[in-house]
């Protein structure tokens, strides 16, 4: 399944949008570019938004279903105190993460249970039956359990639902950064090192020749002079989003699991890849639905309806329709309720865990929380 979405600035055409910055060389602030073919020739072409990026996009997409009660689906969530409950999916790792291993299942750390070696034990699409019942989304856009070292292999699966955003034909752009202040402050007067806090700064007197004299701009003060910014963006002919969900990745799918001897059964395994395809479908009309504001100065509107494609085995287009209004939603819902029936136990309660009083006082620590201001829950 293929979605191409051509996008403009909403600002229209030849309005400037800002890609993301990458570090480069000597310190340098660099945006992804390439030469890629666009018909018979190669054009300059900008990297608007990657793969992980987009694949954190529809996470997000995915979990404002569940916050609005409009999916249910097998998720695994950490309750971290004062720091909020969180899903797998805002993890970099997903189920896999730090976060999520190291947490609590009651008094045992979840990546010593058998639930977390069940899902470890997914070495490839084959024995899916942990992944598919407790956290599908892993199946689409990858997982892999880094710390995990079996012998026979721990789960390291690729995406089977990929997106990208590329600029095409593009020209870097040149913008103005300045900044200045309401009040006249001038930058000879010296002021304290900074090592105190901001509210106790002092002034120096006479000349000035204290050791780590600073300039009122240091803390924020004065005038910044009118000067080219490191990164000034780029114009654009046209963006293009480019996702498929891979029906040959999902038919990879099956119903079994590593060291059991279960033997898959065909209805089974096809009753999960069509719950992982309507999955895959609702997360993209979710996106849709949201838009396409990627960053400050990069929000992008579609030339026409985005449309979703069939593609057949020799890259013919079998089938069309709008992604938008799809419907992938409601058709999902209804397989859930009926894929026990057929063999799939999709658990939409999710797995709770709670973090352990070692990641709430690093978390504490990180942000300079006193002592005495942790809450009770896991210290």
């Amino acid at each position: 399944m293929r979605l191409r979405v051509r996008l403009q600035p909403s600002a229209g055409e030849g309005a400037r949008v800002m890609p993301p910055t990458y570090s480069g060389d000597n310190n340098s602030v660099v945006y992804i570019t390439e030469q890629r073919r666009l018909g018979d020739t190669t054009v300059p072409c900008v990297l608007l938004d990657g793969q992980a990026s987009q694949s954190n996009r529809l996470e997000e997409a995915l979990l404002r279903l569940v916050d609005e009660d409009r999916v249910r689906i097998p998720d695994v969530v950490v309750d971290q105190a004062e720091f909020g409950r969180h899903s797998a999916l805002e993890f970099p790792h997903r189920v896999f993460d730090a976060w999520v291993e190291d947490a609590l299942d009651g008094e045992v750390r979840f990546g010593e249970t058998d639930t977390f070696a069940r899902l470890a034990s997914v070495i490839n699409r084959g024995v899916a039956r942990p992944l598919v019942e407790l956290f599908p989304v892993g199946l689409l856009l990858g997982c892999w359990a880094s710390r995990k070292h079996n012998p026979q292999g721990s789960t390291r699966l690729a995406r089977a639902l990929t997106s990208e955003i590329i600029g095409y034909d593009v020209l870097e752009g040149v913008r103005p950064m300045s900044r200045i202040d309401r009040h006249h402050v001038s930058s000879e007067v010296p002021l304290g090192d900074g090592q105190a806090p901001r509210a106790r700064f002092e002034v120096l007197d006479g000349d000035g020749k204290a050791k780590k004299a600073k300039r009122p701009s240091e803390f924020g003060y004065g005038n910044v002079t009118p000067q080219a910014a490191a990164h000034g963006g780029v114009t654009v002919r046209f963006a293009e989003q480019h996702t498929v969900v891979s029906l040959a990745a999902l038919r990879a799918v099956r119903v079994a699991e590593f060291g059991t001897g279960e033997a898959s059964e065909p209805a089974v395994d096809l009753t999960a890849r069509e719950l992982l395809a309507l999955l895959a479908l609702a997360m993209l009309e979710a996106q849709a639905e949201a838009g396409w504001d990627l960053r400050s100065g990069c929000h992008l509107v579609p030339e026409a309806e985005p449309t979703l494609e069939l593609v057949g085995r020799f890259g013919e287009t079998l089938a069309s329709a709008p992604i938008i209004g799809l419907g992938a939603l409601e058709a999902l819902a209804e397989r859930t309720r009926s894929a026990a029936e057929k063999g799939v136990k999709w658990d939409v309660s999710p797995i709770e865990l709670v973090a352990s009083p070692e990641q709430l006082e690093l978390l504490r620590r990180s942000v300079g929380k006193p002592a005495d201001e942790w809450s009770e829950v896991g210290s």
